[in-house]
C-alpha cells in the first residue's frame, strides 16, 4: 500500500498486527505528528479507515493494531494465559514505540469503547507518551458489575454461534452499536457487521476478562495530574448509547481536571462514525 506499512510486532505472546500511515507529502510525511488509534473489542483496525482518510488527509501519521485474537492478529500463543487491562495498555505503548522509534511521542491516542479505557490509562502510565487523549464511549473508570454476567452470555452466545453457523452475537452487536433507523445507519451495521465477523471467540473471551476485570477510580488522580501538566483529555460519549451512558461519561470527565466532554447526538456505542478530525 502507498503511504503506509505493515508489520507483525510480537508482545508477550501475542503476534499484533500493526498499520502505519503516513500523508501523501513525500519524505515529509515521515516525520509528520502521529496519531495511535485503538478499536473496540470485535471490531478491527477497518473502524478507522474513514477517520485515518481524514487525518491523513489533515497531514498526520496514524497507527493501528488489532487487538489479540481480532482480524489479522491471530489468538495469544497460550490459549489459557489472561492479560489484564494495564497488560492491554503496555502492548499499545510497546506497539507504538516499535513501530515509531524508542523516542516516540504520540500527537494522540484515540480509543473507542474498550479502546477508551485504554486510552484513559494510557495517560495515567505513560503521561509523556501522548499529547491528547481521546476516550470514546468507555464503559466507566470501574468495569460497571452490572455487565460482568452479560459478558458471560455473549461468550456463550459466541460459542453457540459457531456450533450452528450462526451470527446471532455478530448481529446484536452491531444493532447495538448502531441503533439508528436511517440508511446511513443502515449501511453502517452493514460495513460493521464484515468487521465483528472477523473476531475469534479466543480473541472476544481475551478481552471480555479484560473489560471485566479494571479498576481505575482510585487511579483517575494520576491523570487529572497530567492535565495540569498540559496532557489534553476528551472524553466522547454517544447520546443513545446504552453501554456507556453519557451522564457515567460525563461524571468521568469531571474527575478529571480540566477535562473536556462532548456528547454526540444520535450516536450508539461506537461514535467513531460522527467524528472529524
Amino acid at each position: 500500500m502507498e503511504n503506509a506499512s505493515e508489520a507483525h510486532v510480537e508482545i508477550e505472546g501475542i503476534n499484533y498486527y500493526t498499520l502505519l500511515e503516513r500523508p501523501n507529502t513525500g519524505s515529509a510525511g515521515e516525520d509528520a505528528p502521529c496519531i495511535l488509534l485503538v478499536h473496540a473489542l470485535m471490531s478491527n483496525h477497518h473502524m478507522w479507515d474513514a477517520t485515518v482518510k481524514s487525518l491523513t488527509e489533515a497531514g498526520y501519521r496514524t497507527l493501528r493494531y488489532d487487538h489479540v485474537g481480532h482480524h489479522n492478529t491471530p489468538p495469544a500463543h497460550d490459549p489459557g494465559r489472561k492479560y489484564h487491562l494495564d497488560d492491554l495498555t503496555r502492548h499499545a505503548h510497546q506497539l507504538a514505540k516499535a513501530r515509531l522509534g524508542s523516542t516516540m511521542h504520540l500527537h494522540a491516542l484515540i480509543g473507542c469503547s474498550i479502546g477508551g479505557v485504554i486510552a484513559l490509562r494510557f495517560g495515567m502510565m505513560f503521561p509523556s507518551g501522548a499529547e491528547r487523549i481521546i476516550s470514546i464511549a468507555a464503559p466507566g473508570l470501574t468495569a460497571p458489575s452490572e455487565t460482568k454476567p452479560l459478558w458471560t452470555e455473549r461468550i456463550a452466545q459466541f460459542e453457540t454461534d459457531l456450533k450452528q453457523g450462526a451470527d446471532t452475537l455478530c448481529h446484536d452487536t452491531v444493532n447495538r452499536w448502531f441503533p439508528g433507523l436511517t440508511p446511513a445507519d443502515a449501511r453502517t451495521r452493514a460495513e460493521a457487521l464484515h468487521h465483528v465477523k472477523t473476531c475469534s471467540v479466543a480473541g472476544y473471551k481475551t478481552l471480555a476478562d479484560a473489560i471485566r476485570g479494571y479498576d481505575y477510580a482510585d487511579d483517575v488522580g494520576d491523570l487529572a495530574t497530567q492535565q495540569q501538566q498540559q496532557m489534553k483529555c476528551l472524553i466522547v460519549a454517544g447520546s443513545d448509547d446504552a453501554a456507556a451512558r453519557p451522564e457515567m461519561l460525563r461524571e468521568v470527565a469531571g474527575k478529571v481536571k480540566g477535562a473536556d466532554f462532548v456528547v454526540m447526538k444520535g450516536a450508539g456505542h461506537l461514535a467513531v462514525r460522527f467524528l472529524r478530525a
